[in-house]
């Protein structure tokens, strides 16, 4: 590596220092909810089950949990992506109206993390739902069908189902996100920025992150495909420490400094 030409000049490593940070999001303006703990948000009736409709045949579409063997095909409204667009953009422009009004970005900021907590929420929720639908049917046809074949057919595939959770949650996710992501480009960024300017674009850029939208934030296959995964046990080549090290020797050799940050981790 000493060899290579270095791709910082003297002047420009100098000027270049490395450190960890903790993002917090600014909410000092706003009042705290009634357990005096959390931040109150309401969310529109009719968003909230047209939400709730909306993922629950996206999980549906996702998993054909429709036709499950013995049981009677359930009709399906399909998905009605630009309807689901349409409302969620009307409820964002809306957030952005009230803090226009009382003259505070952090209004729409709580809103926009409330909104994707009610999201995230909702997904699992729903996959739950088609569970509970599956074993509700079982349930219903009495304790001699739940000893049938059939029966056991259908709890096998329900089994099934929930053992694909990630997966599921996974597609349902990130076409929920993109989405979301598809609104913030093509009209919410623009009236945000002509209203309040550039000040707040970094927490709005971290709600954007998809891995928000995995189950439990973490998901093997998603990090697989979108990021460079290190090896966990001692003997591999690219564990953690060995590419640290490699990448911190190569910051110096740059002439760049490091911070000696005793919080520095993984």
């Amino acid at each position: 590596m000493s060899n290579e030409l270095s791709i910082f000049s003297s002047s420009e490593a100098s000027g270049i220092s490395l450190k960890s940070y903790n993002v917090s999001i600014p909410m000092g303006t706003l009042a705290i909810g009634v357990d005096n703990i959390h931040h109150d948000v309401f969310l529109s009736p009719k968003f909230v089950q047209a939400a709730r409709d909306y993922l629950l045949e996206l999980i549906r579409q996702n998993t054909s949990s429709a036709q499950f063997p013995g049981m009677e095909p359930r009709t399906s409204r399909g998905t009605d992506s630009a309807a689901f667009r349409k409302l969620l953009s009307e409820l964002l422009q809306s957030s952005l109206t009230q803090a226009k009004y009382h003259k505070n970005i952090e209004i729409d900021l709580l809103f926009r993390l409330s909104l994707l907590k009610f999201l995230i929420s909702e997904i699992g929720n729903q996959f739950a739902n088609i569970i509970l639908e599956g074993k509700e049917w079982i349930r219903q046809r009495g304790e001699h069908f739940e000893r049938s074949q059939q029966a056991h057919v259908i709890k096998a595939r329900l089994a099934e189902l929930q053992a694909s959770r990630r997966a599921v949650v996974r597609r349902v996710g990130q076409q929920t996100a993109q989405i979301l992501a598809e609104v913030e480009e093509n009209t919410i960024a623009k009236t945000r920025r002509a209203l309040f300017g550039e000040d707040f674009a970094p927490y709005y850029e971290l709600c954007k992150n998809r891995l928000i939208f995995l189950d439990g934030g973490k998901d093997d296959v998603f990090f697989l495909e979108h990021y460079v995964l290190l090896g966990n046990y001692a003997k591999d080549p690219d564990r953690f420490e060995a590419m640290d090290a490699l990448f911190q020797e190569f910051l110096r050799e740059a002439g760049i400094t490091i911070a000696d940050d005793p919080g520095h981790s993984q």
